[in-house]
């Protein structure tokens, strides 16, 4: 099974929020055997979004954090440390996200990380990196969006700078740290022992901006914020149709506008040289434009799906995620993952499928201290000493 291929993989995930988080979960859905270290506070994710969060959460945490244990260990203190070093000790990967230099703080510096381990494999994930003058700033997807330039290609072009509606730039961060992660575990396996990964959602944003990066060191040309039509390509973007929906077309070629032309019964565009080429149509977007947008506003989505499906043209429908959700092809598409708790039956997945099946939620999302007990007498303590830990503060569990 597909799920088990990191079954030998032990993971400390000394994380909170989105990336860190997440990054372990997806090395939980490959089977990876992941603990999640939880300070008495809480990770703040499990509060954060519209609602009083249930005992495991919001559903923005279960989505994040399925496929672990969870400990609830105070790191101040010196028997909690002393468990954390227990785990780094038996532990092939650490991941952590806190701004830089809290972990040496807590003593658990990749330094000391690999005394006790001496092949870990150490991933962090931070705003700006472990070292810079920014290193010790505060960050989030958020901020971001906004320092990495994201926010200046989004909105309309007249219009202020927009945030994308979801954690584009944590989520990207914590998929390439999971791809750090396998490339070190595959390295050990040749004999090059652990790795130090660091990964920043600066580098991650920009990664994602390759090619307005690119051209900007190449001519000096800012990427422009483009609202709902693509710079790059004409016609390609949103388009109003009747009844006040939004359908996306996207004309890649120029053969490609031969055959949107007759599609729609546009002989005279098709002609015409002010179009013939994209980068025409781009130069005289605005004159197009006046032509296909009446045009599109008087008919239905279905109707100009249907024709611009039979030739062939990329388009659909513009979706919010009960419109997905209601499309049984579009859903079958999704890694739905059946939870066993009270208030979420189901979560979004990793988009992977091995050997034909998407990976599957062993675990859903613990509660905070739900496992500390287990992990503890894991690592060898007795009855007697997980009781004292937990007497003293060292350690809690879940109440109840």
């Amino acid at each position: 099974m597909s799920a088990g291929i990191l079954s030998q993989v032990r993971v400390l995930d000394m994380t909170e929020g989105v990336a860190g988080p997440y990054a372990a979960t997806l090395l939980g859905d490959m089977g990876a055997d992941v603990v999640k270290v939880e300070r008495r506070e809480g990770d703040w994710q499990r509060s954060a979004g519209r609602g009083e969060p249930g005992p495991h959460g919001n559903p923005q945490f279960i989505a994040l954090n399925r496929n672990k244990r969870d400990i609830g260990i105070d790191l101040n203190a010196a028997g909690g440390r002393a468990i954390v070093e227990r785990l780094v000790a038996r532990s092939d990967v650490v991941i952590s996200n806190y701004r830089a230099g809290v972990m040496a703080k807590l003593g658990f510096s990749y330094e000391r990380c690999r005394v006790l381990r001496p092949d870990v494999i150490y991933c962090t994930i931070s705003g700006f990196g472990q070292a810079g003058a920014y290193a010790q700033r505060p960050a989030s997807d958020t901020v971001l969006q906004a320092v990495s330039g994201v926010m200046s290609v989004v909105g309309e072009p007249e219009g202020m700078p927009l945030r994308v509606g979801f954690p584009l730039i944590d989520m990207t961060a914590a998929n390439q740290a999971v791809q750090a992660v396998l490339l070190a575990l595959y390295g050990r396996l040749s004999g090059q022992g652990g790795a130090n990964i660091d990964v920043s959602l600066m580098a991650a944003a920009a990664s994602l901006m390759c090619g307005g990066y690119t051209e900007f060191l190449s001519t000096g040309r800012l990427p422009p914020r483009q609202g709902s039509q693509n710079s790059l390509l004409a016609p390609a973007g949103a388009f109003e149709v009747a009844g006040g929906r939004h359908i996306s077309i996207a004309v890649l070629r120029d053969s490609h506008w031969t055959k949107f032309c007759d599609a729609l019964g546009l002989d005279a565009l098709a002609g015409d040289p002010r179009f013939a080429s994209n980068a025409g149509r781009v130069q005289h977007r605005g004159e197009l434009h006046a032509v296909l947008v009446p045009l599109l506003k008087s008919q239905p989505a279905e109707h100009w799906l249907q024709r611009l499906h039979a030739a062939d043209i990329l388009c659909g429908p513009i979706n919010s995620v009960a419109d997905v959700l209601a499309d049984p092809v579009l859903a079958a598409c999704l890694p739905l993952l059946d939870l066993d708790l009270p208030h979420t039956a189901q979560a979004m997945g990793a988009p992977i499928r091995f050997n034909g099946d998407f990976f599957a939620a062993r675990r859903p999302a613990p509660a905070q201290g739900q496992h500390t007990r287990e992990v503890l007498a894991e690592l060898g303590y007795t009855a007697k000493d997980i009781a004292r830990l937990l007497g003293d503060g060292s350690a809690y569990a879940e109440s109840g």
